[in-house]
C-alpha cells in the first residue's frame, strides 16, 4: 500500500543515536561452519569496522596479507568466503588471482571491498573471472547478508515486519524507485508489505506509525544541515529507525550523520540487501 500524498512542513532529524548502523545479529549456525578469509588490509578504522562485522556473524576469520599469502598457505578448514579488501588503487584485483584463488577454495564466494580511495570500475577483472563488488558505504548490511546467504522463513518474514516506510525526499521519482523495489522484493520473497509514504519535506503528525523506517534522502537532509531534524512531539515513543540515502558521502560525513541520530546509510543506486534488511 503506498501513500503518496505530500505537505510541506520543516524537515526534522532523527532522534540522536551514536555509533555505527546496527548491524543484523548472526543466525543460528546450520550446516558447515561460516569460516572467512580477509585478505588485505585491515589496519584503517573502516576496514576494522568492516572485519568487526565479519567477525560478528561468521565463526572464524583468518587474515591474509595478498592473495600470495592464502595461496601459499590456506587455513586447514575449508574457505566459505574470502573477502578482499582494497583500499587504493594500488592494490588492484587481477584475474590471475581470482583463478588462483579458486584452485584453494573451490567453493568459497568471494567479494571484493572498495574503500573510500577506490572508484567502482577499477581494477575489475574480466568478464570470466568477475566477482561481486561493494563498496565501504554498504558494509553493514551487504556483509551479514553475503555471510549468512539464508532466505527468510516465511514466518521469519511475517513476525519482522515494520507498519511502515516513509521516503522524504524532495524528488518523487527517488521515492517511486524506491517503492517499486519494495514491492518487487515483498512479492518475490512473500513478505509483507508496509504501508509506504512519500513527504517532501519531513514527518509530519499524520505519520502515525507505531513503527516505521525513515529514509532522509540527501535532497532534503545533510550532515551540514546547521539545525538537525526533529520528530513531531507526539512522536517520541515510537520506534522510528532512520536511514540517510546518499552518495558519494565521505567518513567525516556518515559520521556526522549517525551522531545526528542516523541508523544507516544507504548508497545510491541502492543495494537489494539494504532493502532486504527492512524486514529483519
Amino acid at each position: 500500500m503506498r501513500i503518496t500524498l505530500s505537505e510541506s512542513n520543516s524537515s526534522a532529524p532523527p532522534n540522536q543515536r551514536e555509533g555505527w548502523p546496527d548491524a543484523p545479529e548472526p543466525a543460528e549456525i546450520a550446516g558447515p561452519p561460516c569460516i572467512v578469509a580477509w585478505v588485505g588490509d585491515s589496519s584503517d578504522p573502516l576496514t576494522l569496522q568492516a572485519k568487526a562485522l565479519c567477525e560478528r556473524n561468521a565463526d572464524a576469520v583468518a587474515t591474509y596479507r595478498d592473495v600470495a599469502s592464502i595461496v601459499a598457505s590456506p587455513p586447514r578448514l575449508p574457505l566459505t568466503h574470502v573477502l578482499l579488501a582494497q583500499t587504493d588503487r594500488s592494490h588492484s584485483v587481477e584475474a590471475s588471482q581470482i583463478r588462483d584463488l579458486r584452485r584453494v577454495a573451490p567453493t568459497a564466494k568471494i567479494l571484493r571491498w572498495l574503500g573510500p580511495l577506490v572508484a567502482p570500475s577499477v581494477g575489475l577483472p574480466g568478464q570470466d573471472d568477475w566477482i561481486e563488488s561493494i563498496s565501504w558505504r554498504d558494509s553493514s548490511h551487504a556483509l551479514p547478508n553475503w555471510l549468512d546467504g539464508r532466505p527468510d522463513s516465511d514466518d521469519s518474514a511475517r513476525s519482522c515486519t515494520t507498519q511502515g516506510l516513509i521516503i522524504v525526499s524532495r524528488s518523487w521519482a527517488t521515492a517511486d524507485a524506491l517503492f517499486d523495489a519494495v514491492e518487487s522484493i515483498a512479492a518475490q520473497q512473500n513478505k509483507s508489505m508496509p504501508v509506504m509514504t512519500w513527504r517532501r519535506d519531513g514527518l509530519t503528525r499524520a505519520d502515525r506509525f507505531t513503527n516505521a523506517h525513515v529514509v532522509w534522502d540527501d535532497s532534503v537532509w545533510r550532515p551540514s544541515t546547521p539545525k538537525p531534524c526533529r520528530l513531531p512531539a507526539d512522536a517520541a515513543n515510537r520506534e522510528y529507525r532512520h536511514i540517510w540515502l546518499t552518495g558519494m558521502a565521505t567518513p567525516s560525513q556518515i559520521d556526522t550523520a549517525l551522531r545526528s541520530g542516523v541508523n544507516v546509510v544507504w548508497n545510491k543506486p541502492t543495494r537489494r540487501e539494504s532493502i532486504e534488511a527492512l524486514w529483519r
